[in-house]
């Protein structure tokens, strides 16, 4: 049944688009035509269909329907989005095949995270939890006009629910399998006629998946809570002000993985080879604090011309404690922390939308964003076996301050009713200045860097947008967009070897070129919508952050540029409603991405050009809601997803195996298969604003590997997805 499910669900999740659009269809959230949704991907509000940019587009319904928590839950619902957060170090947003995870801060991220607009950060902010959000928009291919540095791949903003004039609540509380807990209220109070505000708050726990025969403790379990508090001033229709402030906090016994081989990559592991099985004698820990505060200030003058504010001031405290061994010998452990702080500003004047012939956008924009590591690999009592002495600390510690510029411009013309020609510019200015230290004269063995490196450097670039769209109906659009975008250079600064210090641990920004072509709107009236993108991307220089295995058990971790990369593919999404209470949400991505040229990209610096990168090659979903009455006060509802993403490699060399030393081999280096199922069948009063349902997530229970890596010693270690859980969950509403 596995093999048969893997096989047919992306056929059955693709011709799903089919007969969808064979039918009338009604509105999704509420009888009648599909809502017209207002996005913000071009600086200001403008409908889905008008937008010339392959967007998607995560509603409050979605959001509650799938039970999505937090930024990482995405992907489910989002084609072409790939989020990884095993452990927050190591978070990954990828789009279309590409996306960094935060491994150093000497090493920016390739899709940008913001929240109302304002810049939240590194990628250690999928931990943003999905509280009082309306709606996310996740923006595919290079932003480089509207969003500037290290939106190269596309850029997520979530958009506030913002507080209103009405008193309102919500509560939820949940309970499952794993002694999964999840409780989230929310409360709305206006103050005065013109100044309201809201507060929300949630807890998630969950057990811990994995036993470790050490102690016999658990560890991947999951205890996370958030904040957040909203406040809005609104005197009269020419001014608003809106400030938010939030906090998340992840609090966990992590699981960077379950070892595959021993310490060294000799042998298979036969200490713990059952999955959800380990054997540390140190307790894995990490917790992670992100926190900030945003206020955008809006003025509207005189004939409808808008300049809006948006500053921000973000903080990310994160620390993490692990067994680096993957063993219960105390050979070493490692004590990471890694802090940013950022201040942003951007300011930004928008033509009034009055129906003349040209509309603008022009802004200015700039960060000042600080990022500190305090790093310690300990020896522990066996430390001798790597030619260490028993509390031996080697160090990787200093700071990295950035401070970047844009000036930016867009215009609007059009050239007839139904065509429009739309170009947009940015320039950018990028200073980074790094002041590091590391130290490993604590293990000769290991051949590693020590010394100081005190550097700076600068990075421009012109990052131009052009569009023309054509609408030969109201409800149809089509468009054809070039656009450009870049990502910073920066610094490796980890444990690296000291043949490439410090001479090779600089490298170069990265630059992509983008081709898209797409038609979107809605059909029959309105009663349903659709959008299909074709796309192909080519990146220069691109930036490959790696574990390279030397051979004979020998590791180096480099960060060099890759000289070419391209994507190309597909994208199709339809909404629509075949009849009064059933909706149906499908979606296809079909990704073709490679290196185009990496010459000595793989192990023993052998030419990789051709393989691919780490993203699946068909990704599909299908998600359908049905309510009805079942008696003059209470409505029954059922709401299913399913998912479907290939399997894909997580190195360039492209391999599923990994030799080992002492002969044979170990699984390495490809993410399985993922078909998931979620379902949510509960019951509700509307009248009294009370639901109660069952839910289940991983409806067909597939494992699979979630997570593949090779560290440091060359331990092969992987991770498994999570198994089917259930349970059931109380709403309340007024």
């Amino acid at each position: 049944m596995p093999r048969i499910r893997r096989t047919y669900l992306p056929m059955l999740l693709g011709s799903a688009l089919v007969p969808a659009l064979s039918v009338p269809a009604t509105g999704v959230e509420a009888e009648g035509p599909v809502e017209e949704i207002i996005v913000h991907a071009r600086k200001r509000e403008q409908t889905l269909t008008d937008t010339p940019v392959s967007i998607s587009v995560v509603g409050a319904t979605t959001i509650e329907d799938w039970t999505l928590t937090s930024l990482e839950d995405l992907e489910l619902a989002v084609p072409n989005l790939r989020t990884a957060a095993q452990f927050a170090y190591n978070n990954t947003v990828s789009l279309r095949g590409v996306g960094t995870y935060s491994r150093n801060i000497g090493f920016d991220e390739r899709v940008g995270l913001y929240l109302d607009g304002i810049y939240l950060g590194p990628s250690y902010g999928l931990n943003q939890s999905l509280l009082d959000v309306a709606q996310v928009e996740v923006m595919r291919g290079p932003q480089g006009t509207f969003f500037g540095r290290n939106a190269i791949a596309g850029a997520v903003t979530l958009i506030s629910a913002k507080p209103g004039p009405e008193v309102s609540g919500r509560a939820l509380a949940r309970y499952g399998r794993f002694d999964t807990r999840t409780f989230e209220g929310s409360l709305n109070i206006p103050l005065s006629d013109t100044l309201f505000a809201s507060l929300s708050g949630s807890l998630h726990k969950r057990d811990g998946l994995t036993t470790n025969l050490f102690d016999g403790s658990k560890i991947d379990n999951r205890n996370r809570n958030s904040l957040r508090a909203q406040m809005l001033y609104r005197p009269s229709d020419r001014f608003e002000a809106h400030l938010s402030l939030d906090r998340n906090e992840i609090d966990e016994a992590m699981l960077v993985g379950d070892p595959n081989s021993d310490t060294f990559g000799i042998f298979p592991d036969t200490v713990a080879p059952a999955p959800f099985e380990v054997d540390f004698n140190v307790a894995p820990t990490q917790k992670v604090i992100t926190k900030g505060a945003g206020l955008s200030m809006t003025w509207t003058f005189e004939g409808g011309m808008e300049l809006k504010s948006l500053t921000g001031l973000r903080s990310t405290d994160a620390a993490h404690h692990y067994d680096t061994d993957y063993t219960s010998i105390d050979i070493l452990y490692v004590d990471y922390a890694e802090d940013y702080g950022h201040f942003s500003q951007e300011l930004r004047l928008t033509s009034p939308d009055d129906g003349n012939r040209l509309g603008y956008v022009l802004g200015v924009t700039y960060l000042d964003q600080k990022g500190e590591t305090d790093r310690h690999a300990i020896g522990g009592a066996a430390a001798f076996i790597l030619g260490a002495a028993e509390g031996a600390d080697m160090t990787s510690i200093g700071r990295v301050d950035t401070e970047a510029w844009g000036l930016y411009a867009s215009f609007d013309y059009r050239l007839s009713d139904a065509l429009t020609l739309s170009a947009g510019l940015r320039w950018s200015r990028d200073e980074k200045s790094v002041d590091w230290s590391v130290d490993t004269t604590g293990a000769p063995a290991f051949q590693l860097a020590t010394g100081t490196l005190k550097d700076s450097r600068h990075d421009t670039d012109v990052s131009p947008t052009f569009s023309l769209s054509y609408a030969p109906t109201d409800a149809i659009t089509a468009f054809l967009r070039y656009g450009e975008g870049f990502k910073s250079g920066g610094y490796n600064l980890d444990y690296v070897s000291a043949a490439i210090f410090p001479d090779q641990l600089e490298f170069e920004k990265e630059s992509a070129r983008s081709y898209e072509a797409g038609i979107k709107g809605s059909l029959w009236d309105g009663m349903a919508w659709f959008s299909a993108t074709a796309f192909w991307v080519d990146y220069r220089n691109f930036q490959v952050n790696q574990f390279l295995d030397q051979g004979g058990g020998s590791t180096i971790i480099v960060i060099s540029n890759a000289a070419k990369v391209r994507t190309k593919g597909l994208e199709l999404e339809l909404t629509a409603r075949p009849t009064d209470g059933l909706s149906l949400t499908t979606s296809l991505a079909l990704l073709d991405a490679k290196y185009r040229q990496f010459v000595d990209g793989g192990v023993g610096a052998t030419d990789v050009s051709g393989n691919k990168l780490e993203a699946p090659d068909v990704e599909a979903s299908i998600a359908l809601a049905y309510e009805r009455p079942i008696s003059d006060s209470l409505m029954g509802f059922i709401n299913l997803n399913a998912s479907f993403a290939d399997s894909y490699f997580v190195t360039p060399d492209n391999i599923t195996e990994q030799p080992l030393l002492g002969g044979g081999s170990v699984p390495f280096g490809q993410i399985s298969s993922r078909s998931q199922l979620n379902a949510k069948l509960g019951v509700g009063s509307p009248a009294d604003g009370w639901t109660a349902a069952f839910w289940l997530q991983n409806g067909f229970g597939d494992g699979g590997t979630a997570a593949s890596l090779r560290d440091f010693f060359g331990t092969i270690v992987e991770a498994q997805t999570v198994p089917r859980s259930y349970g059931v969950e109380l709403t309340y509403e007024f």
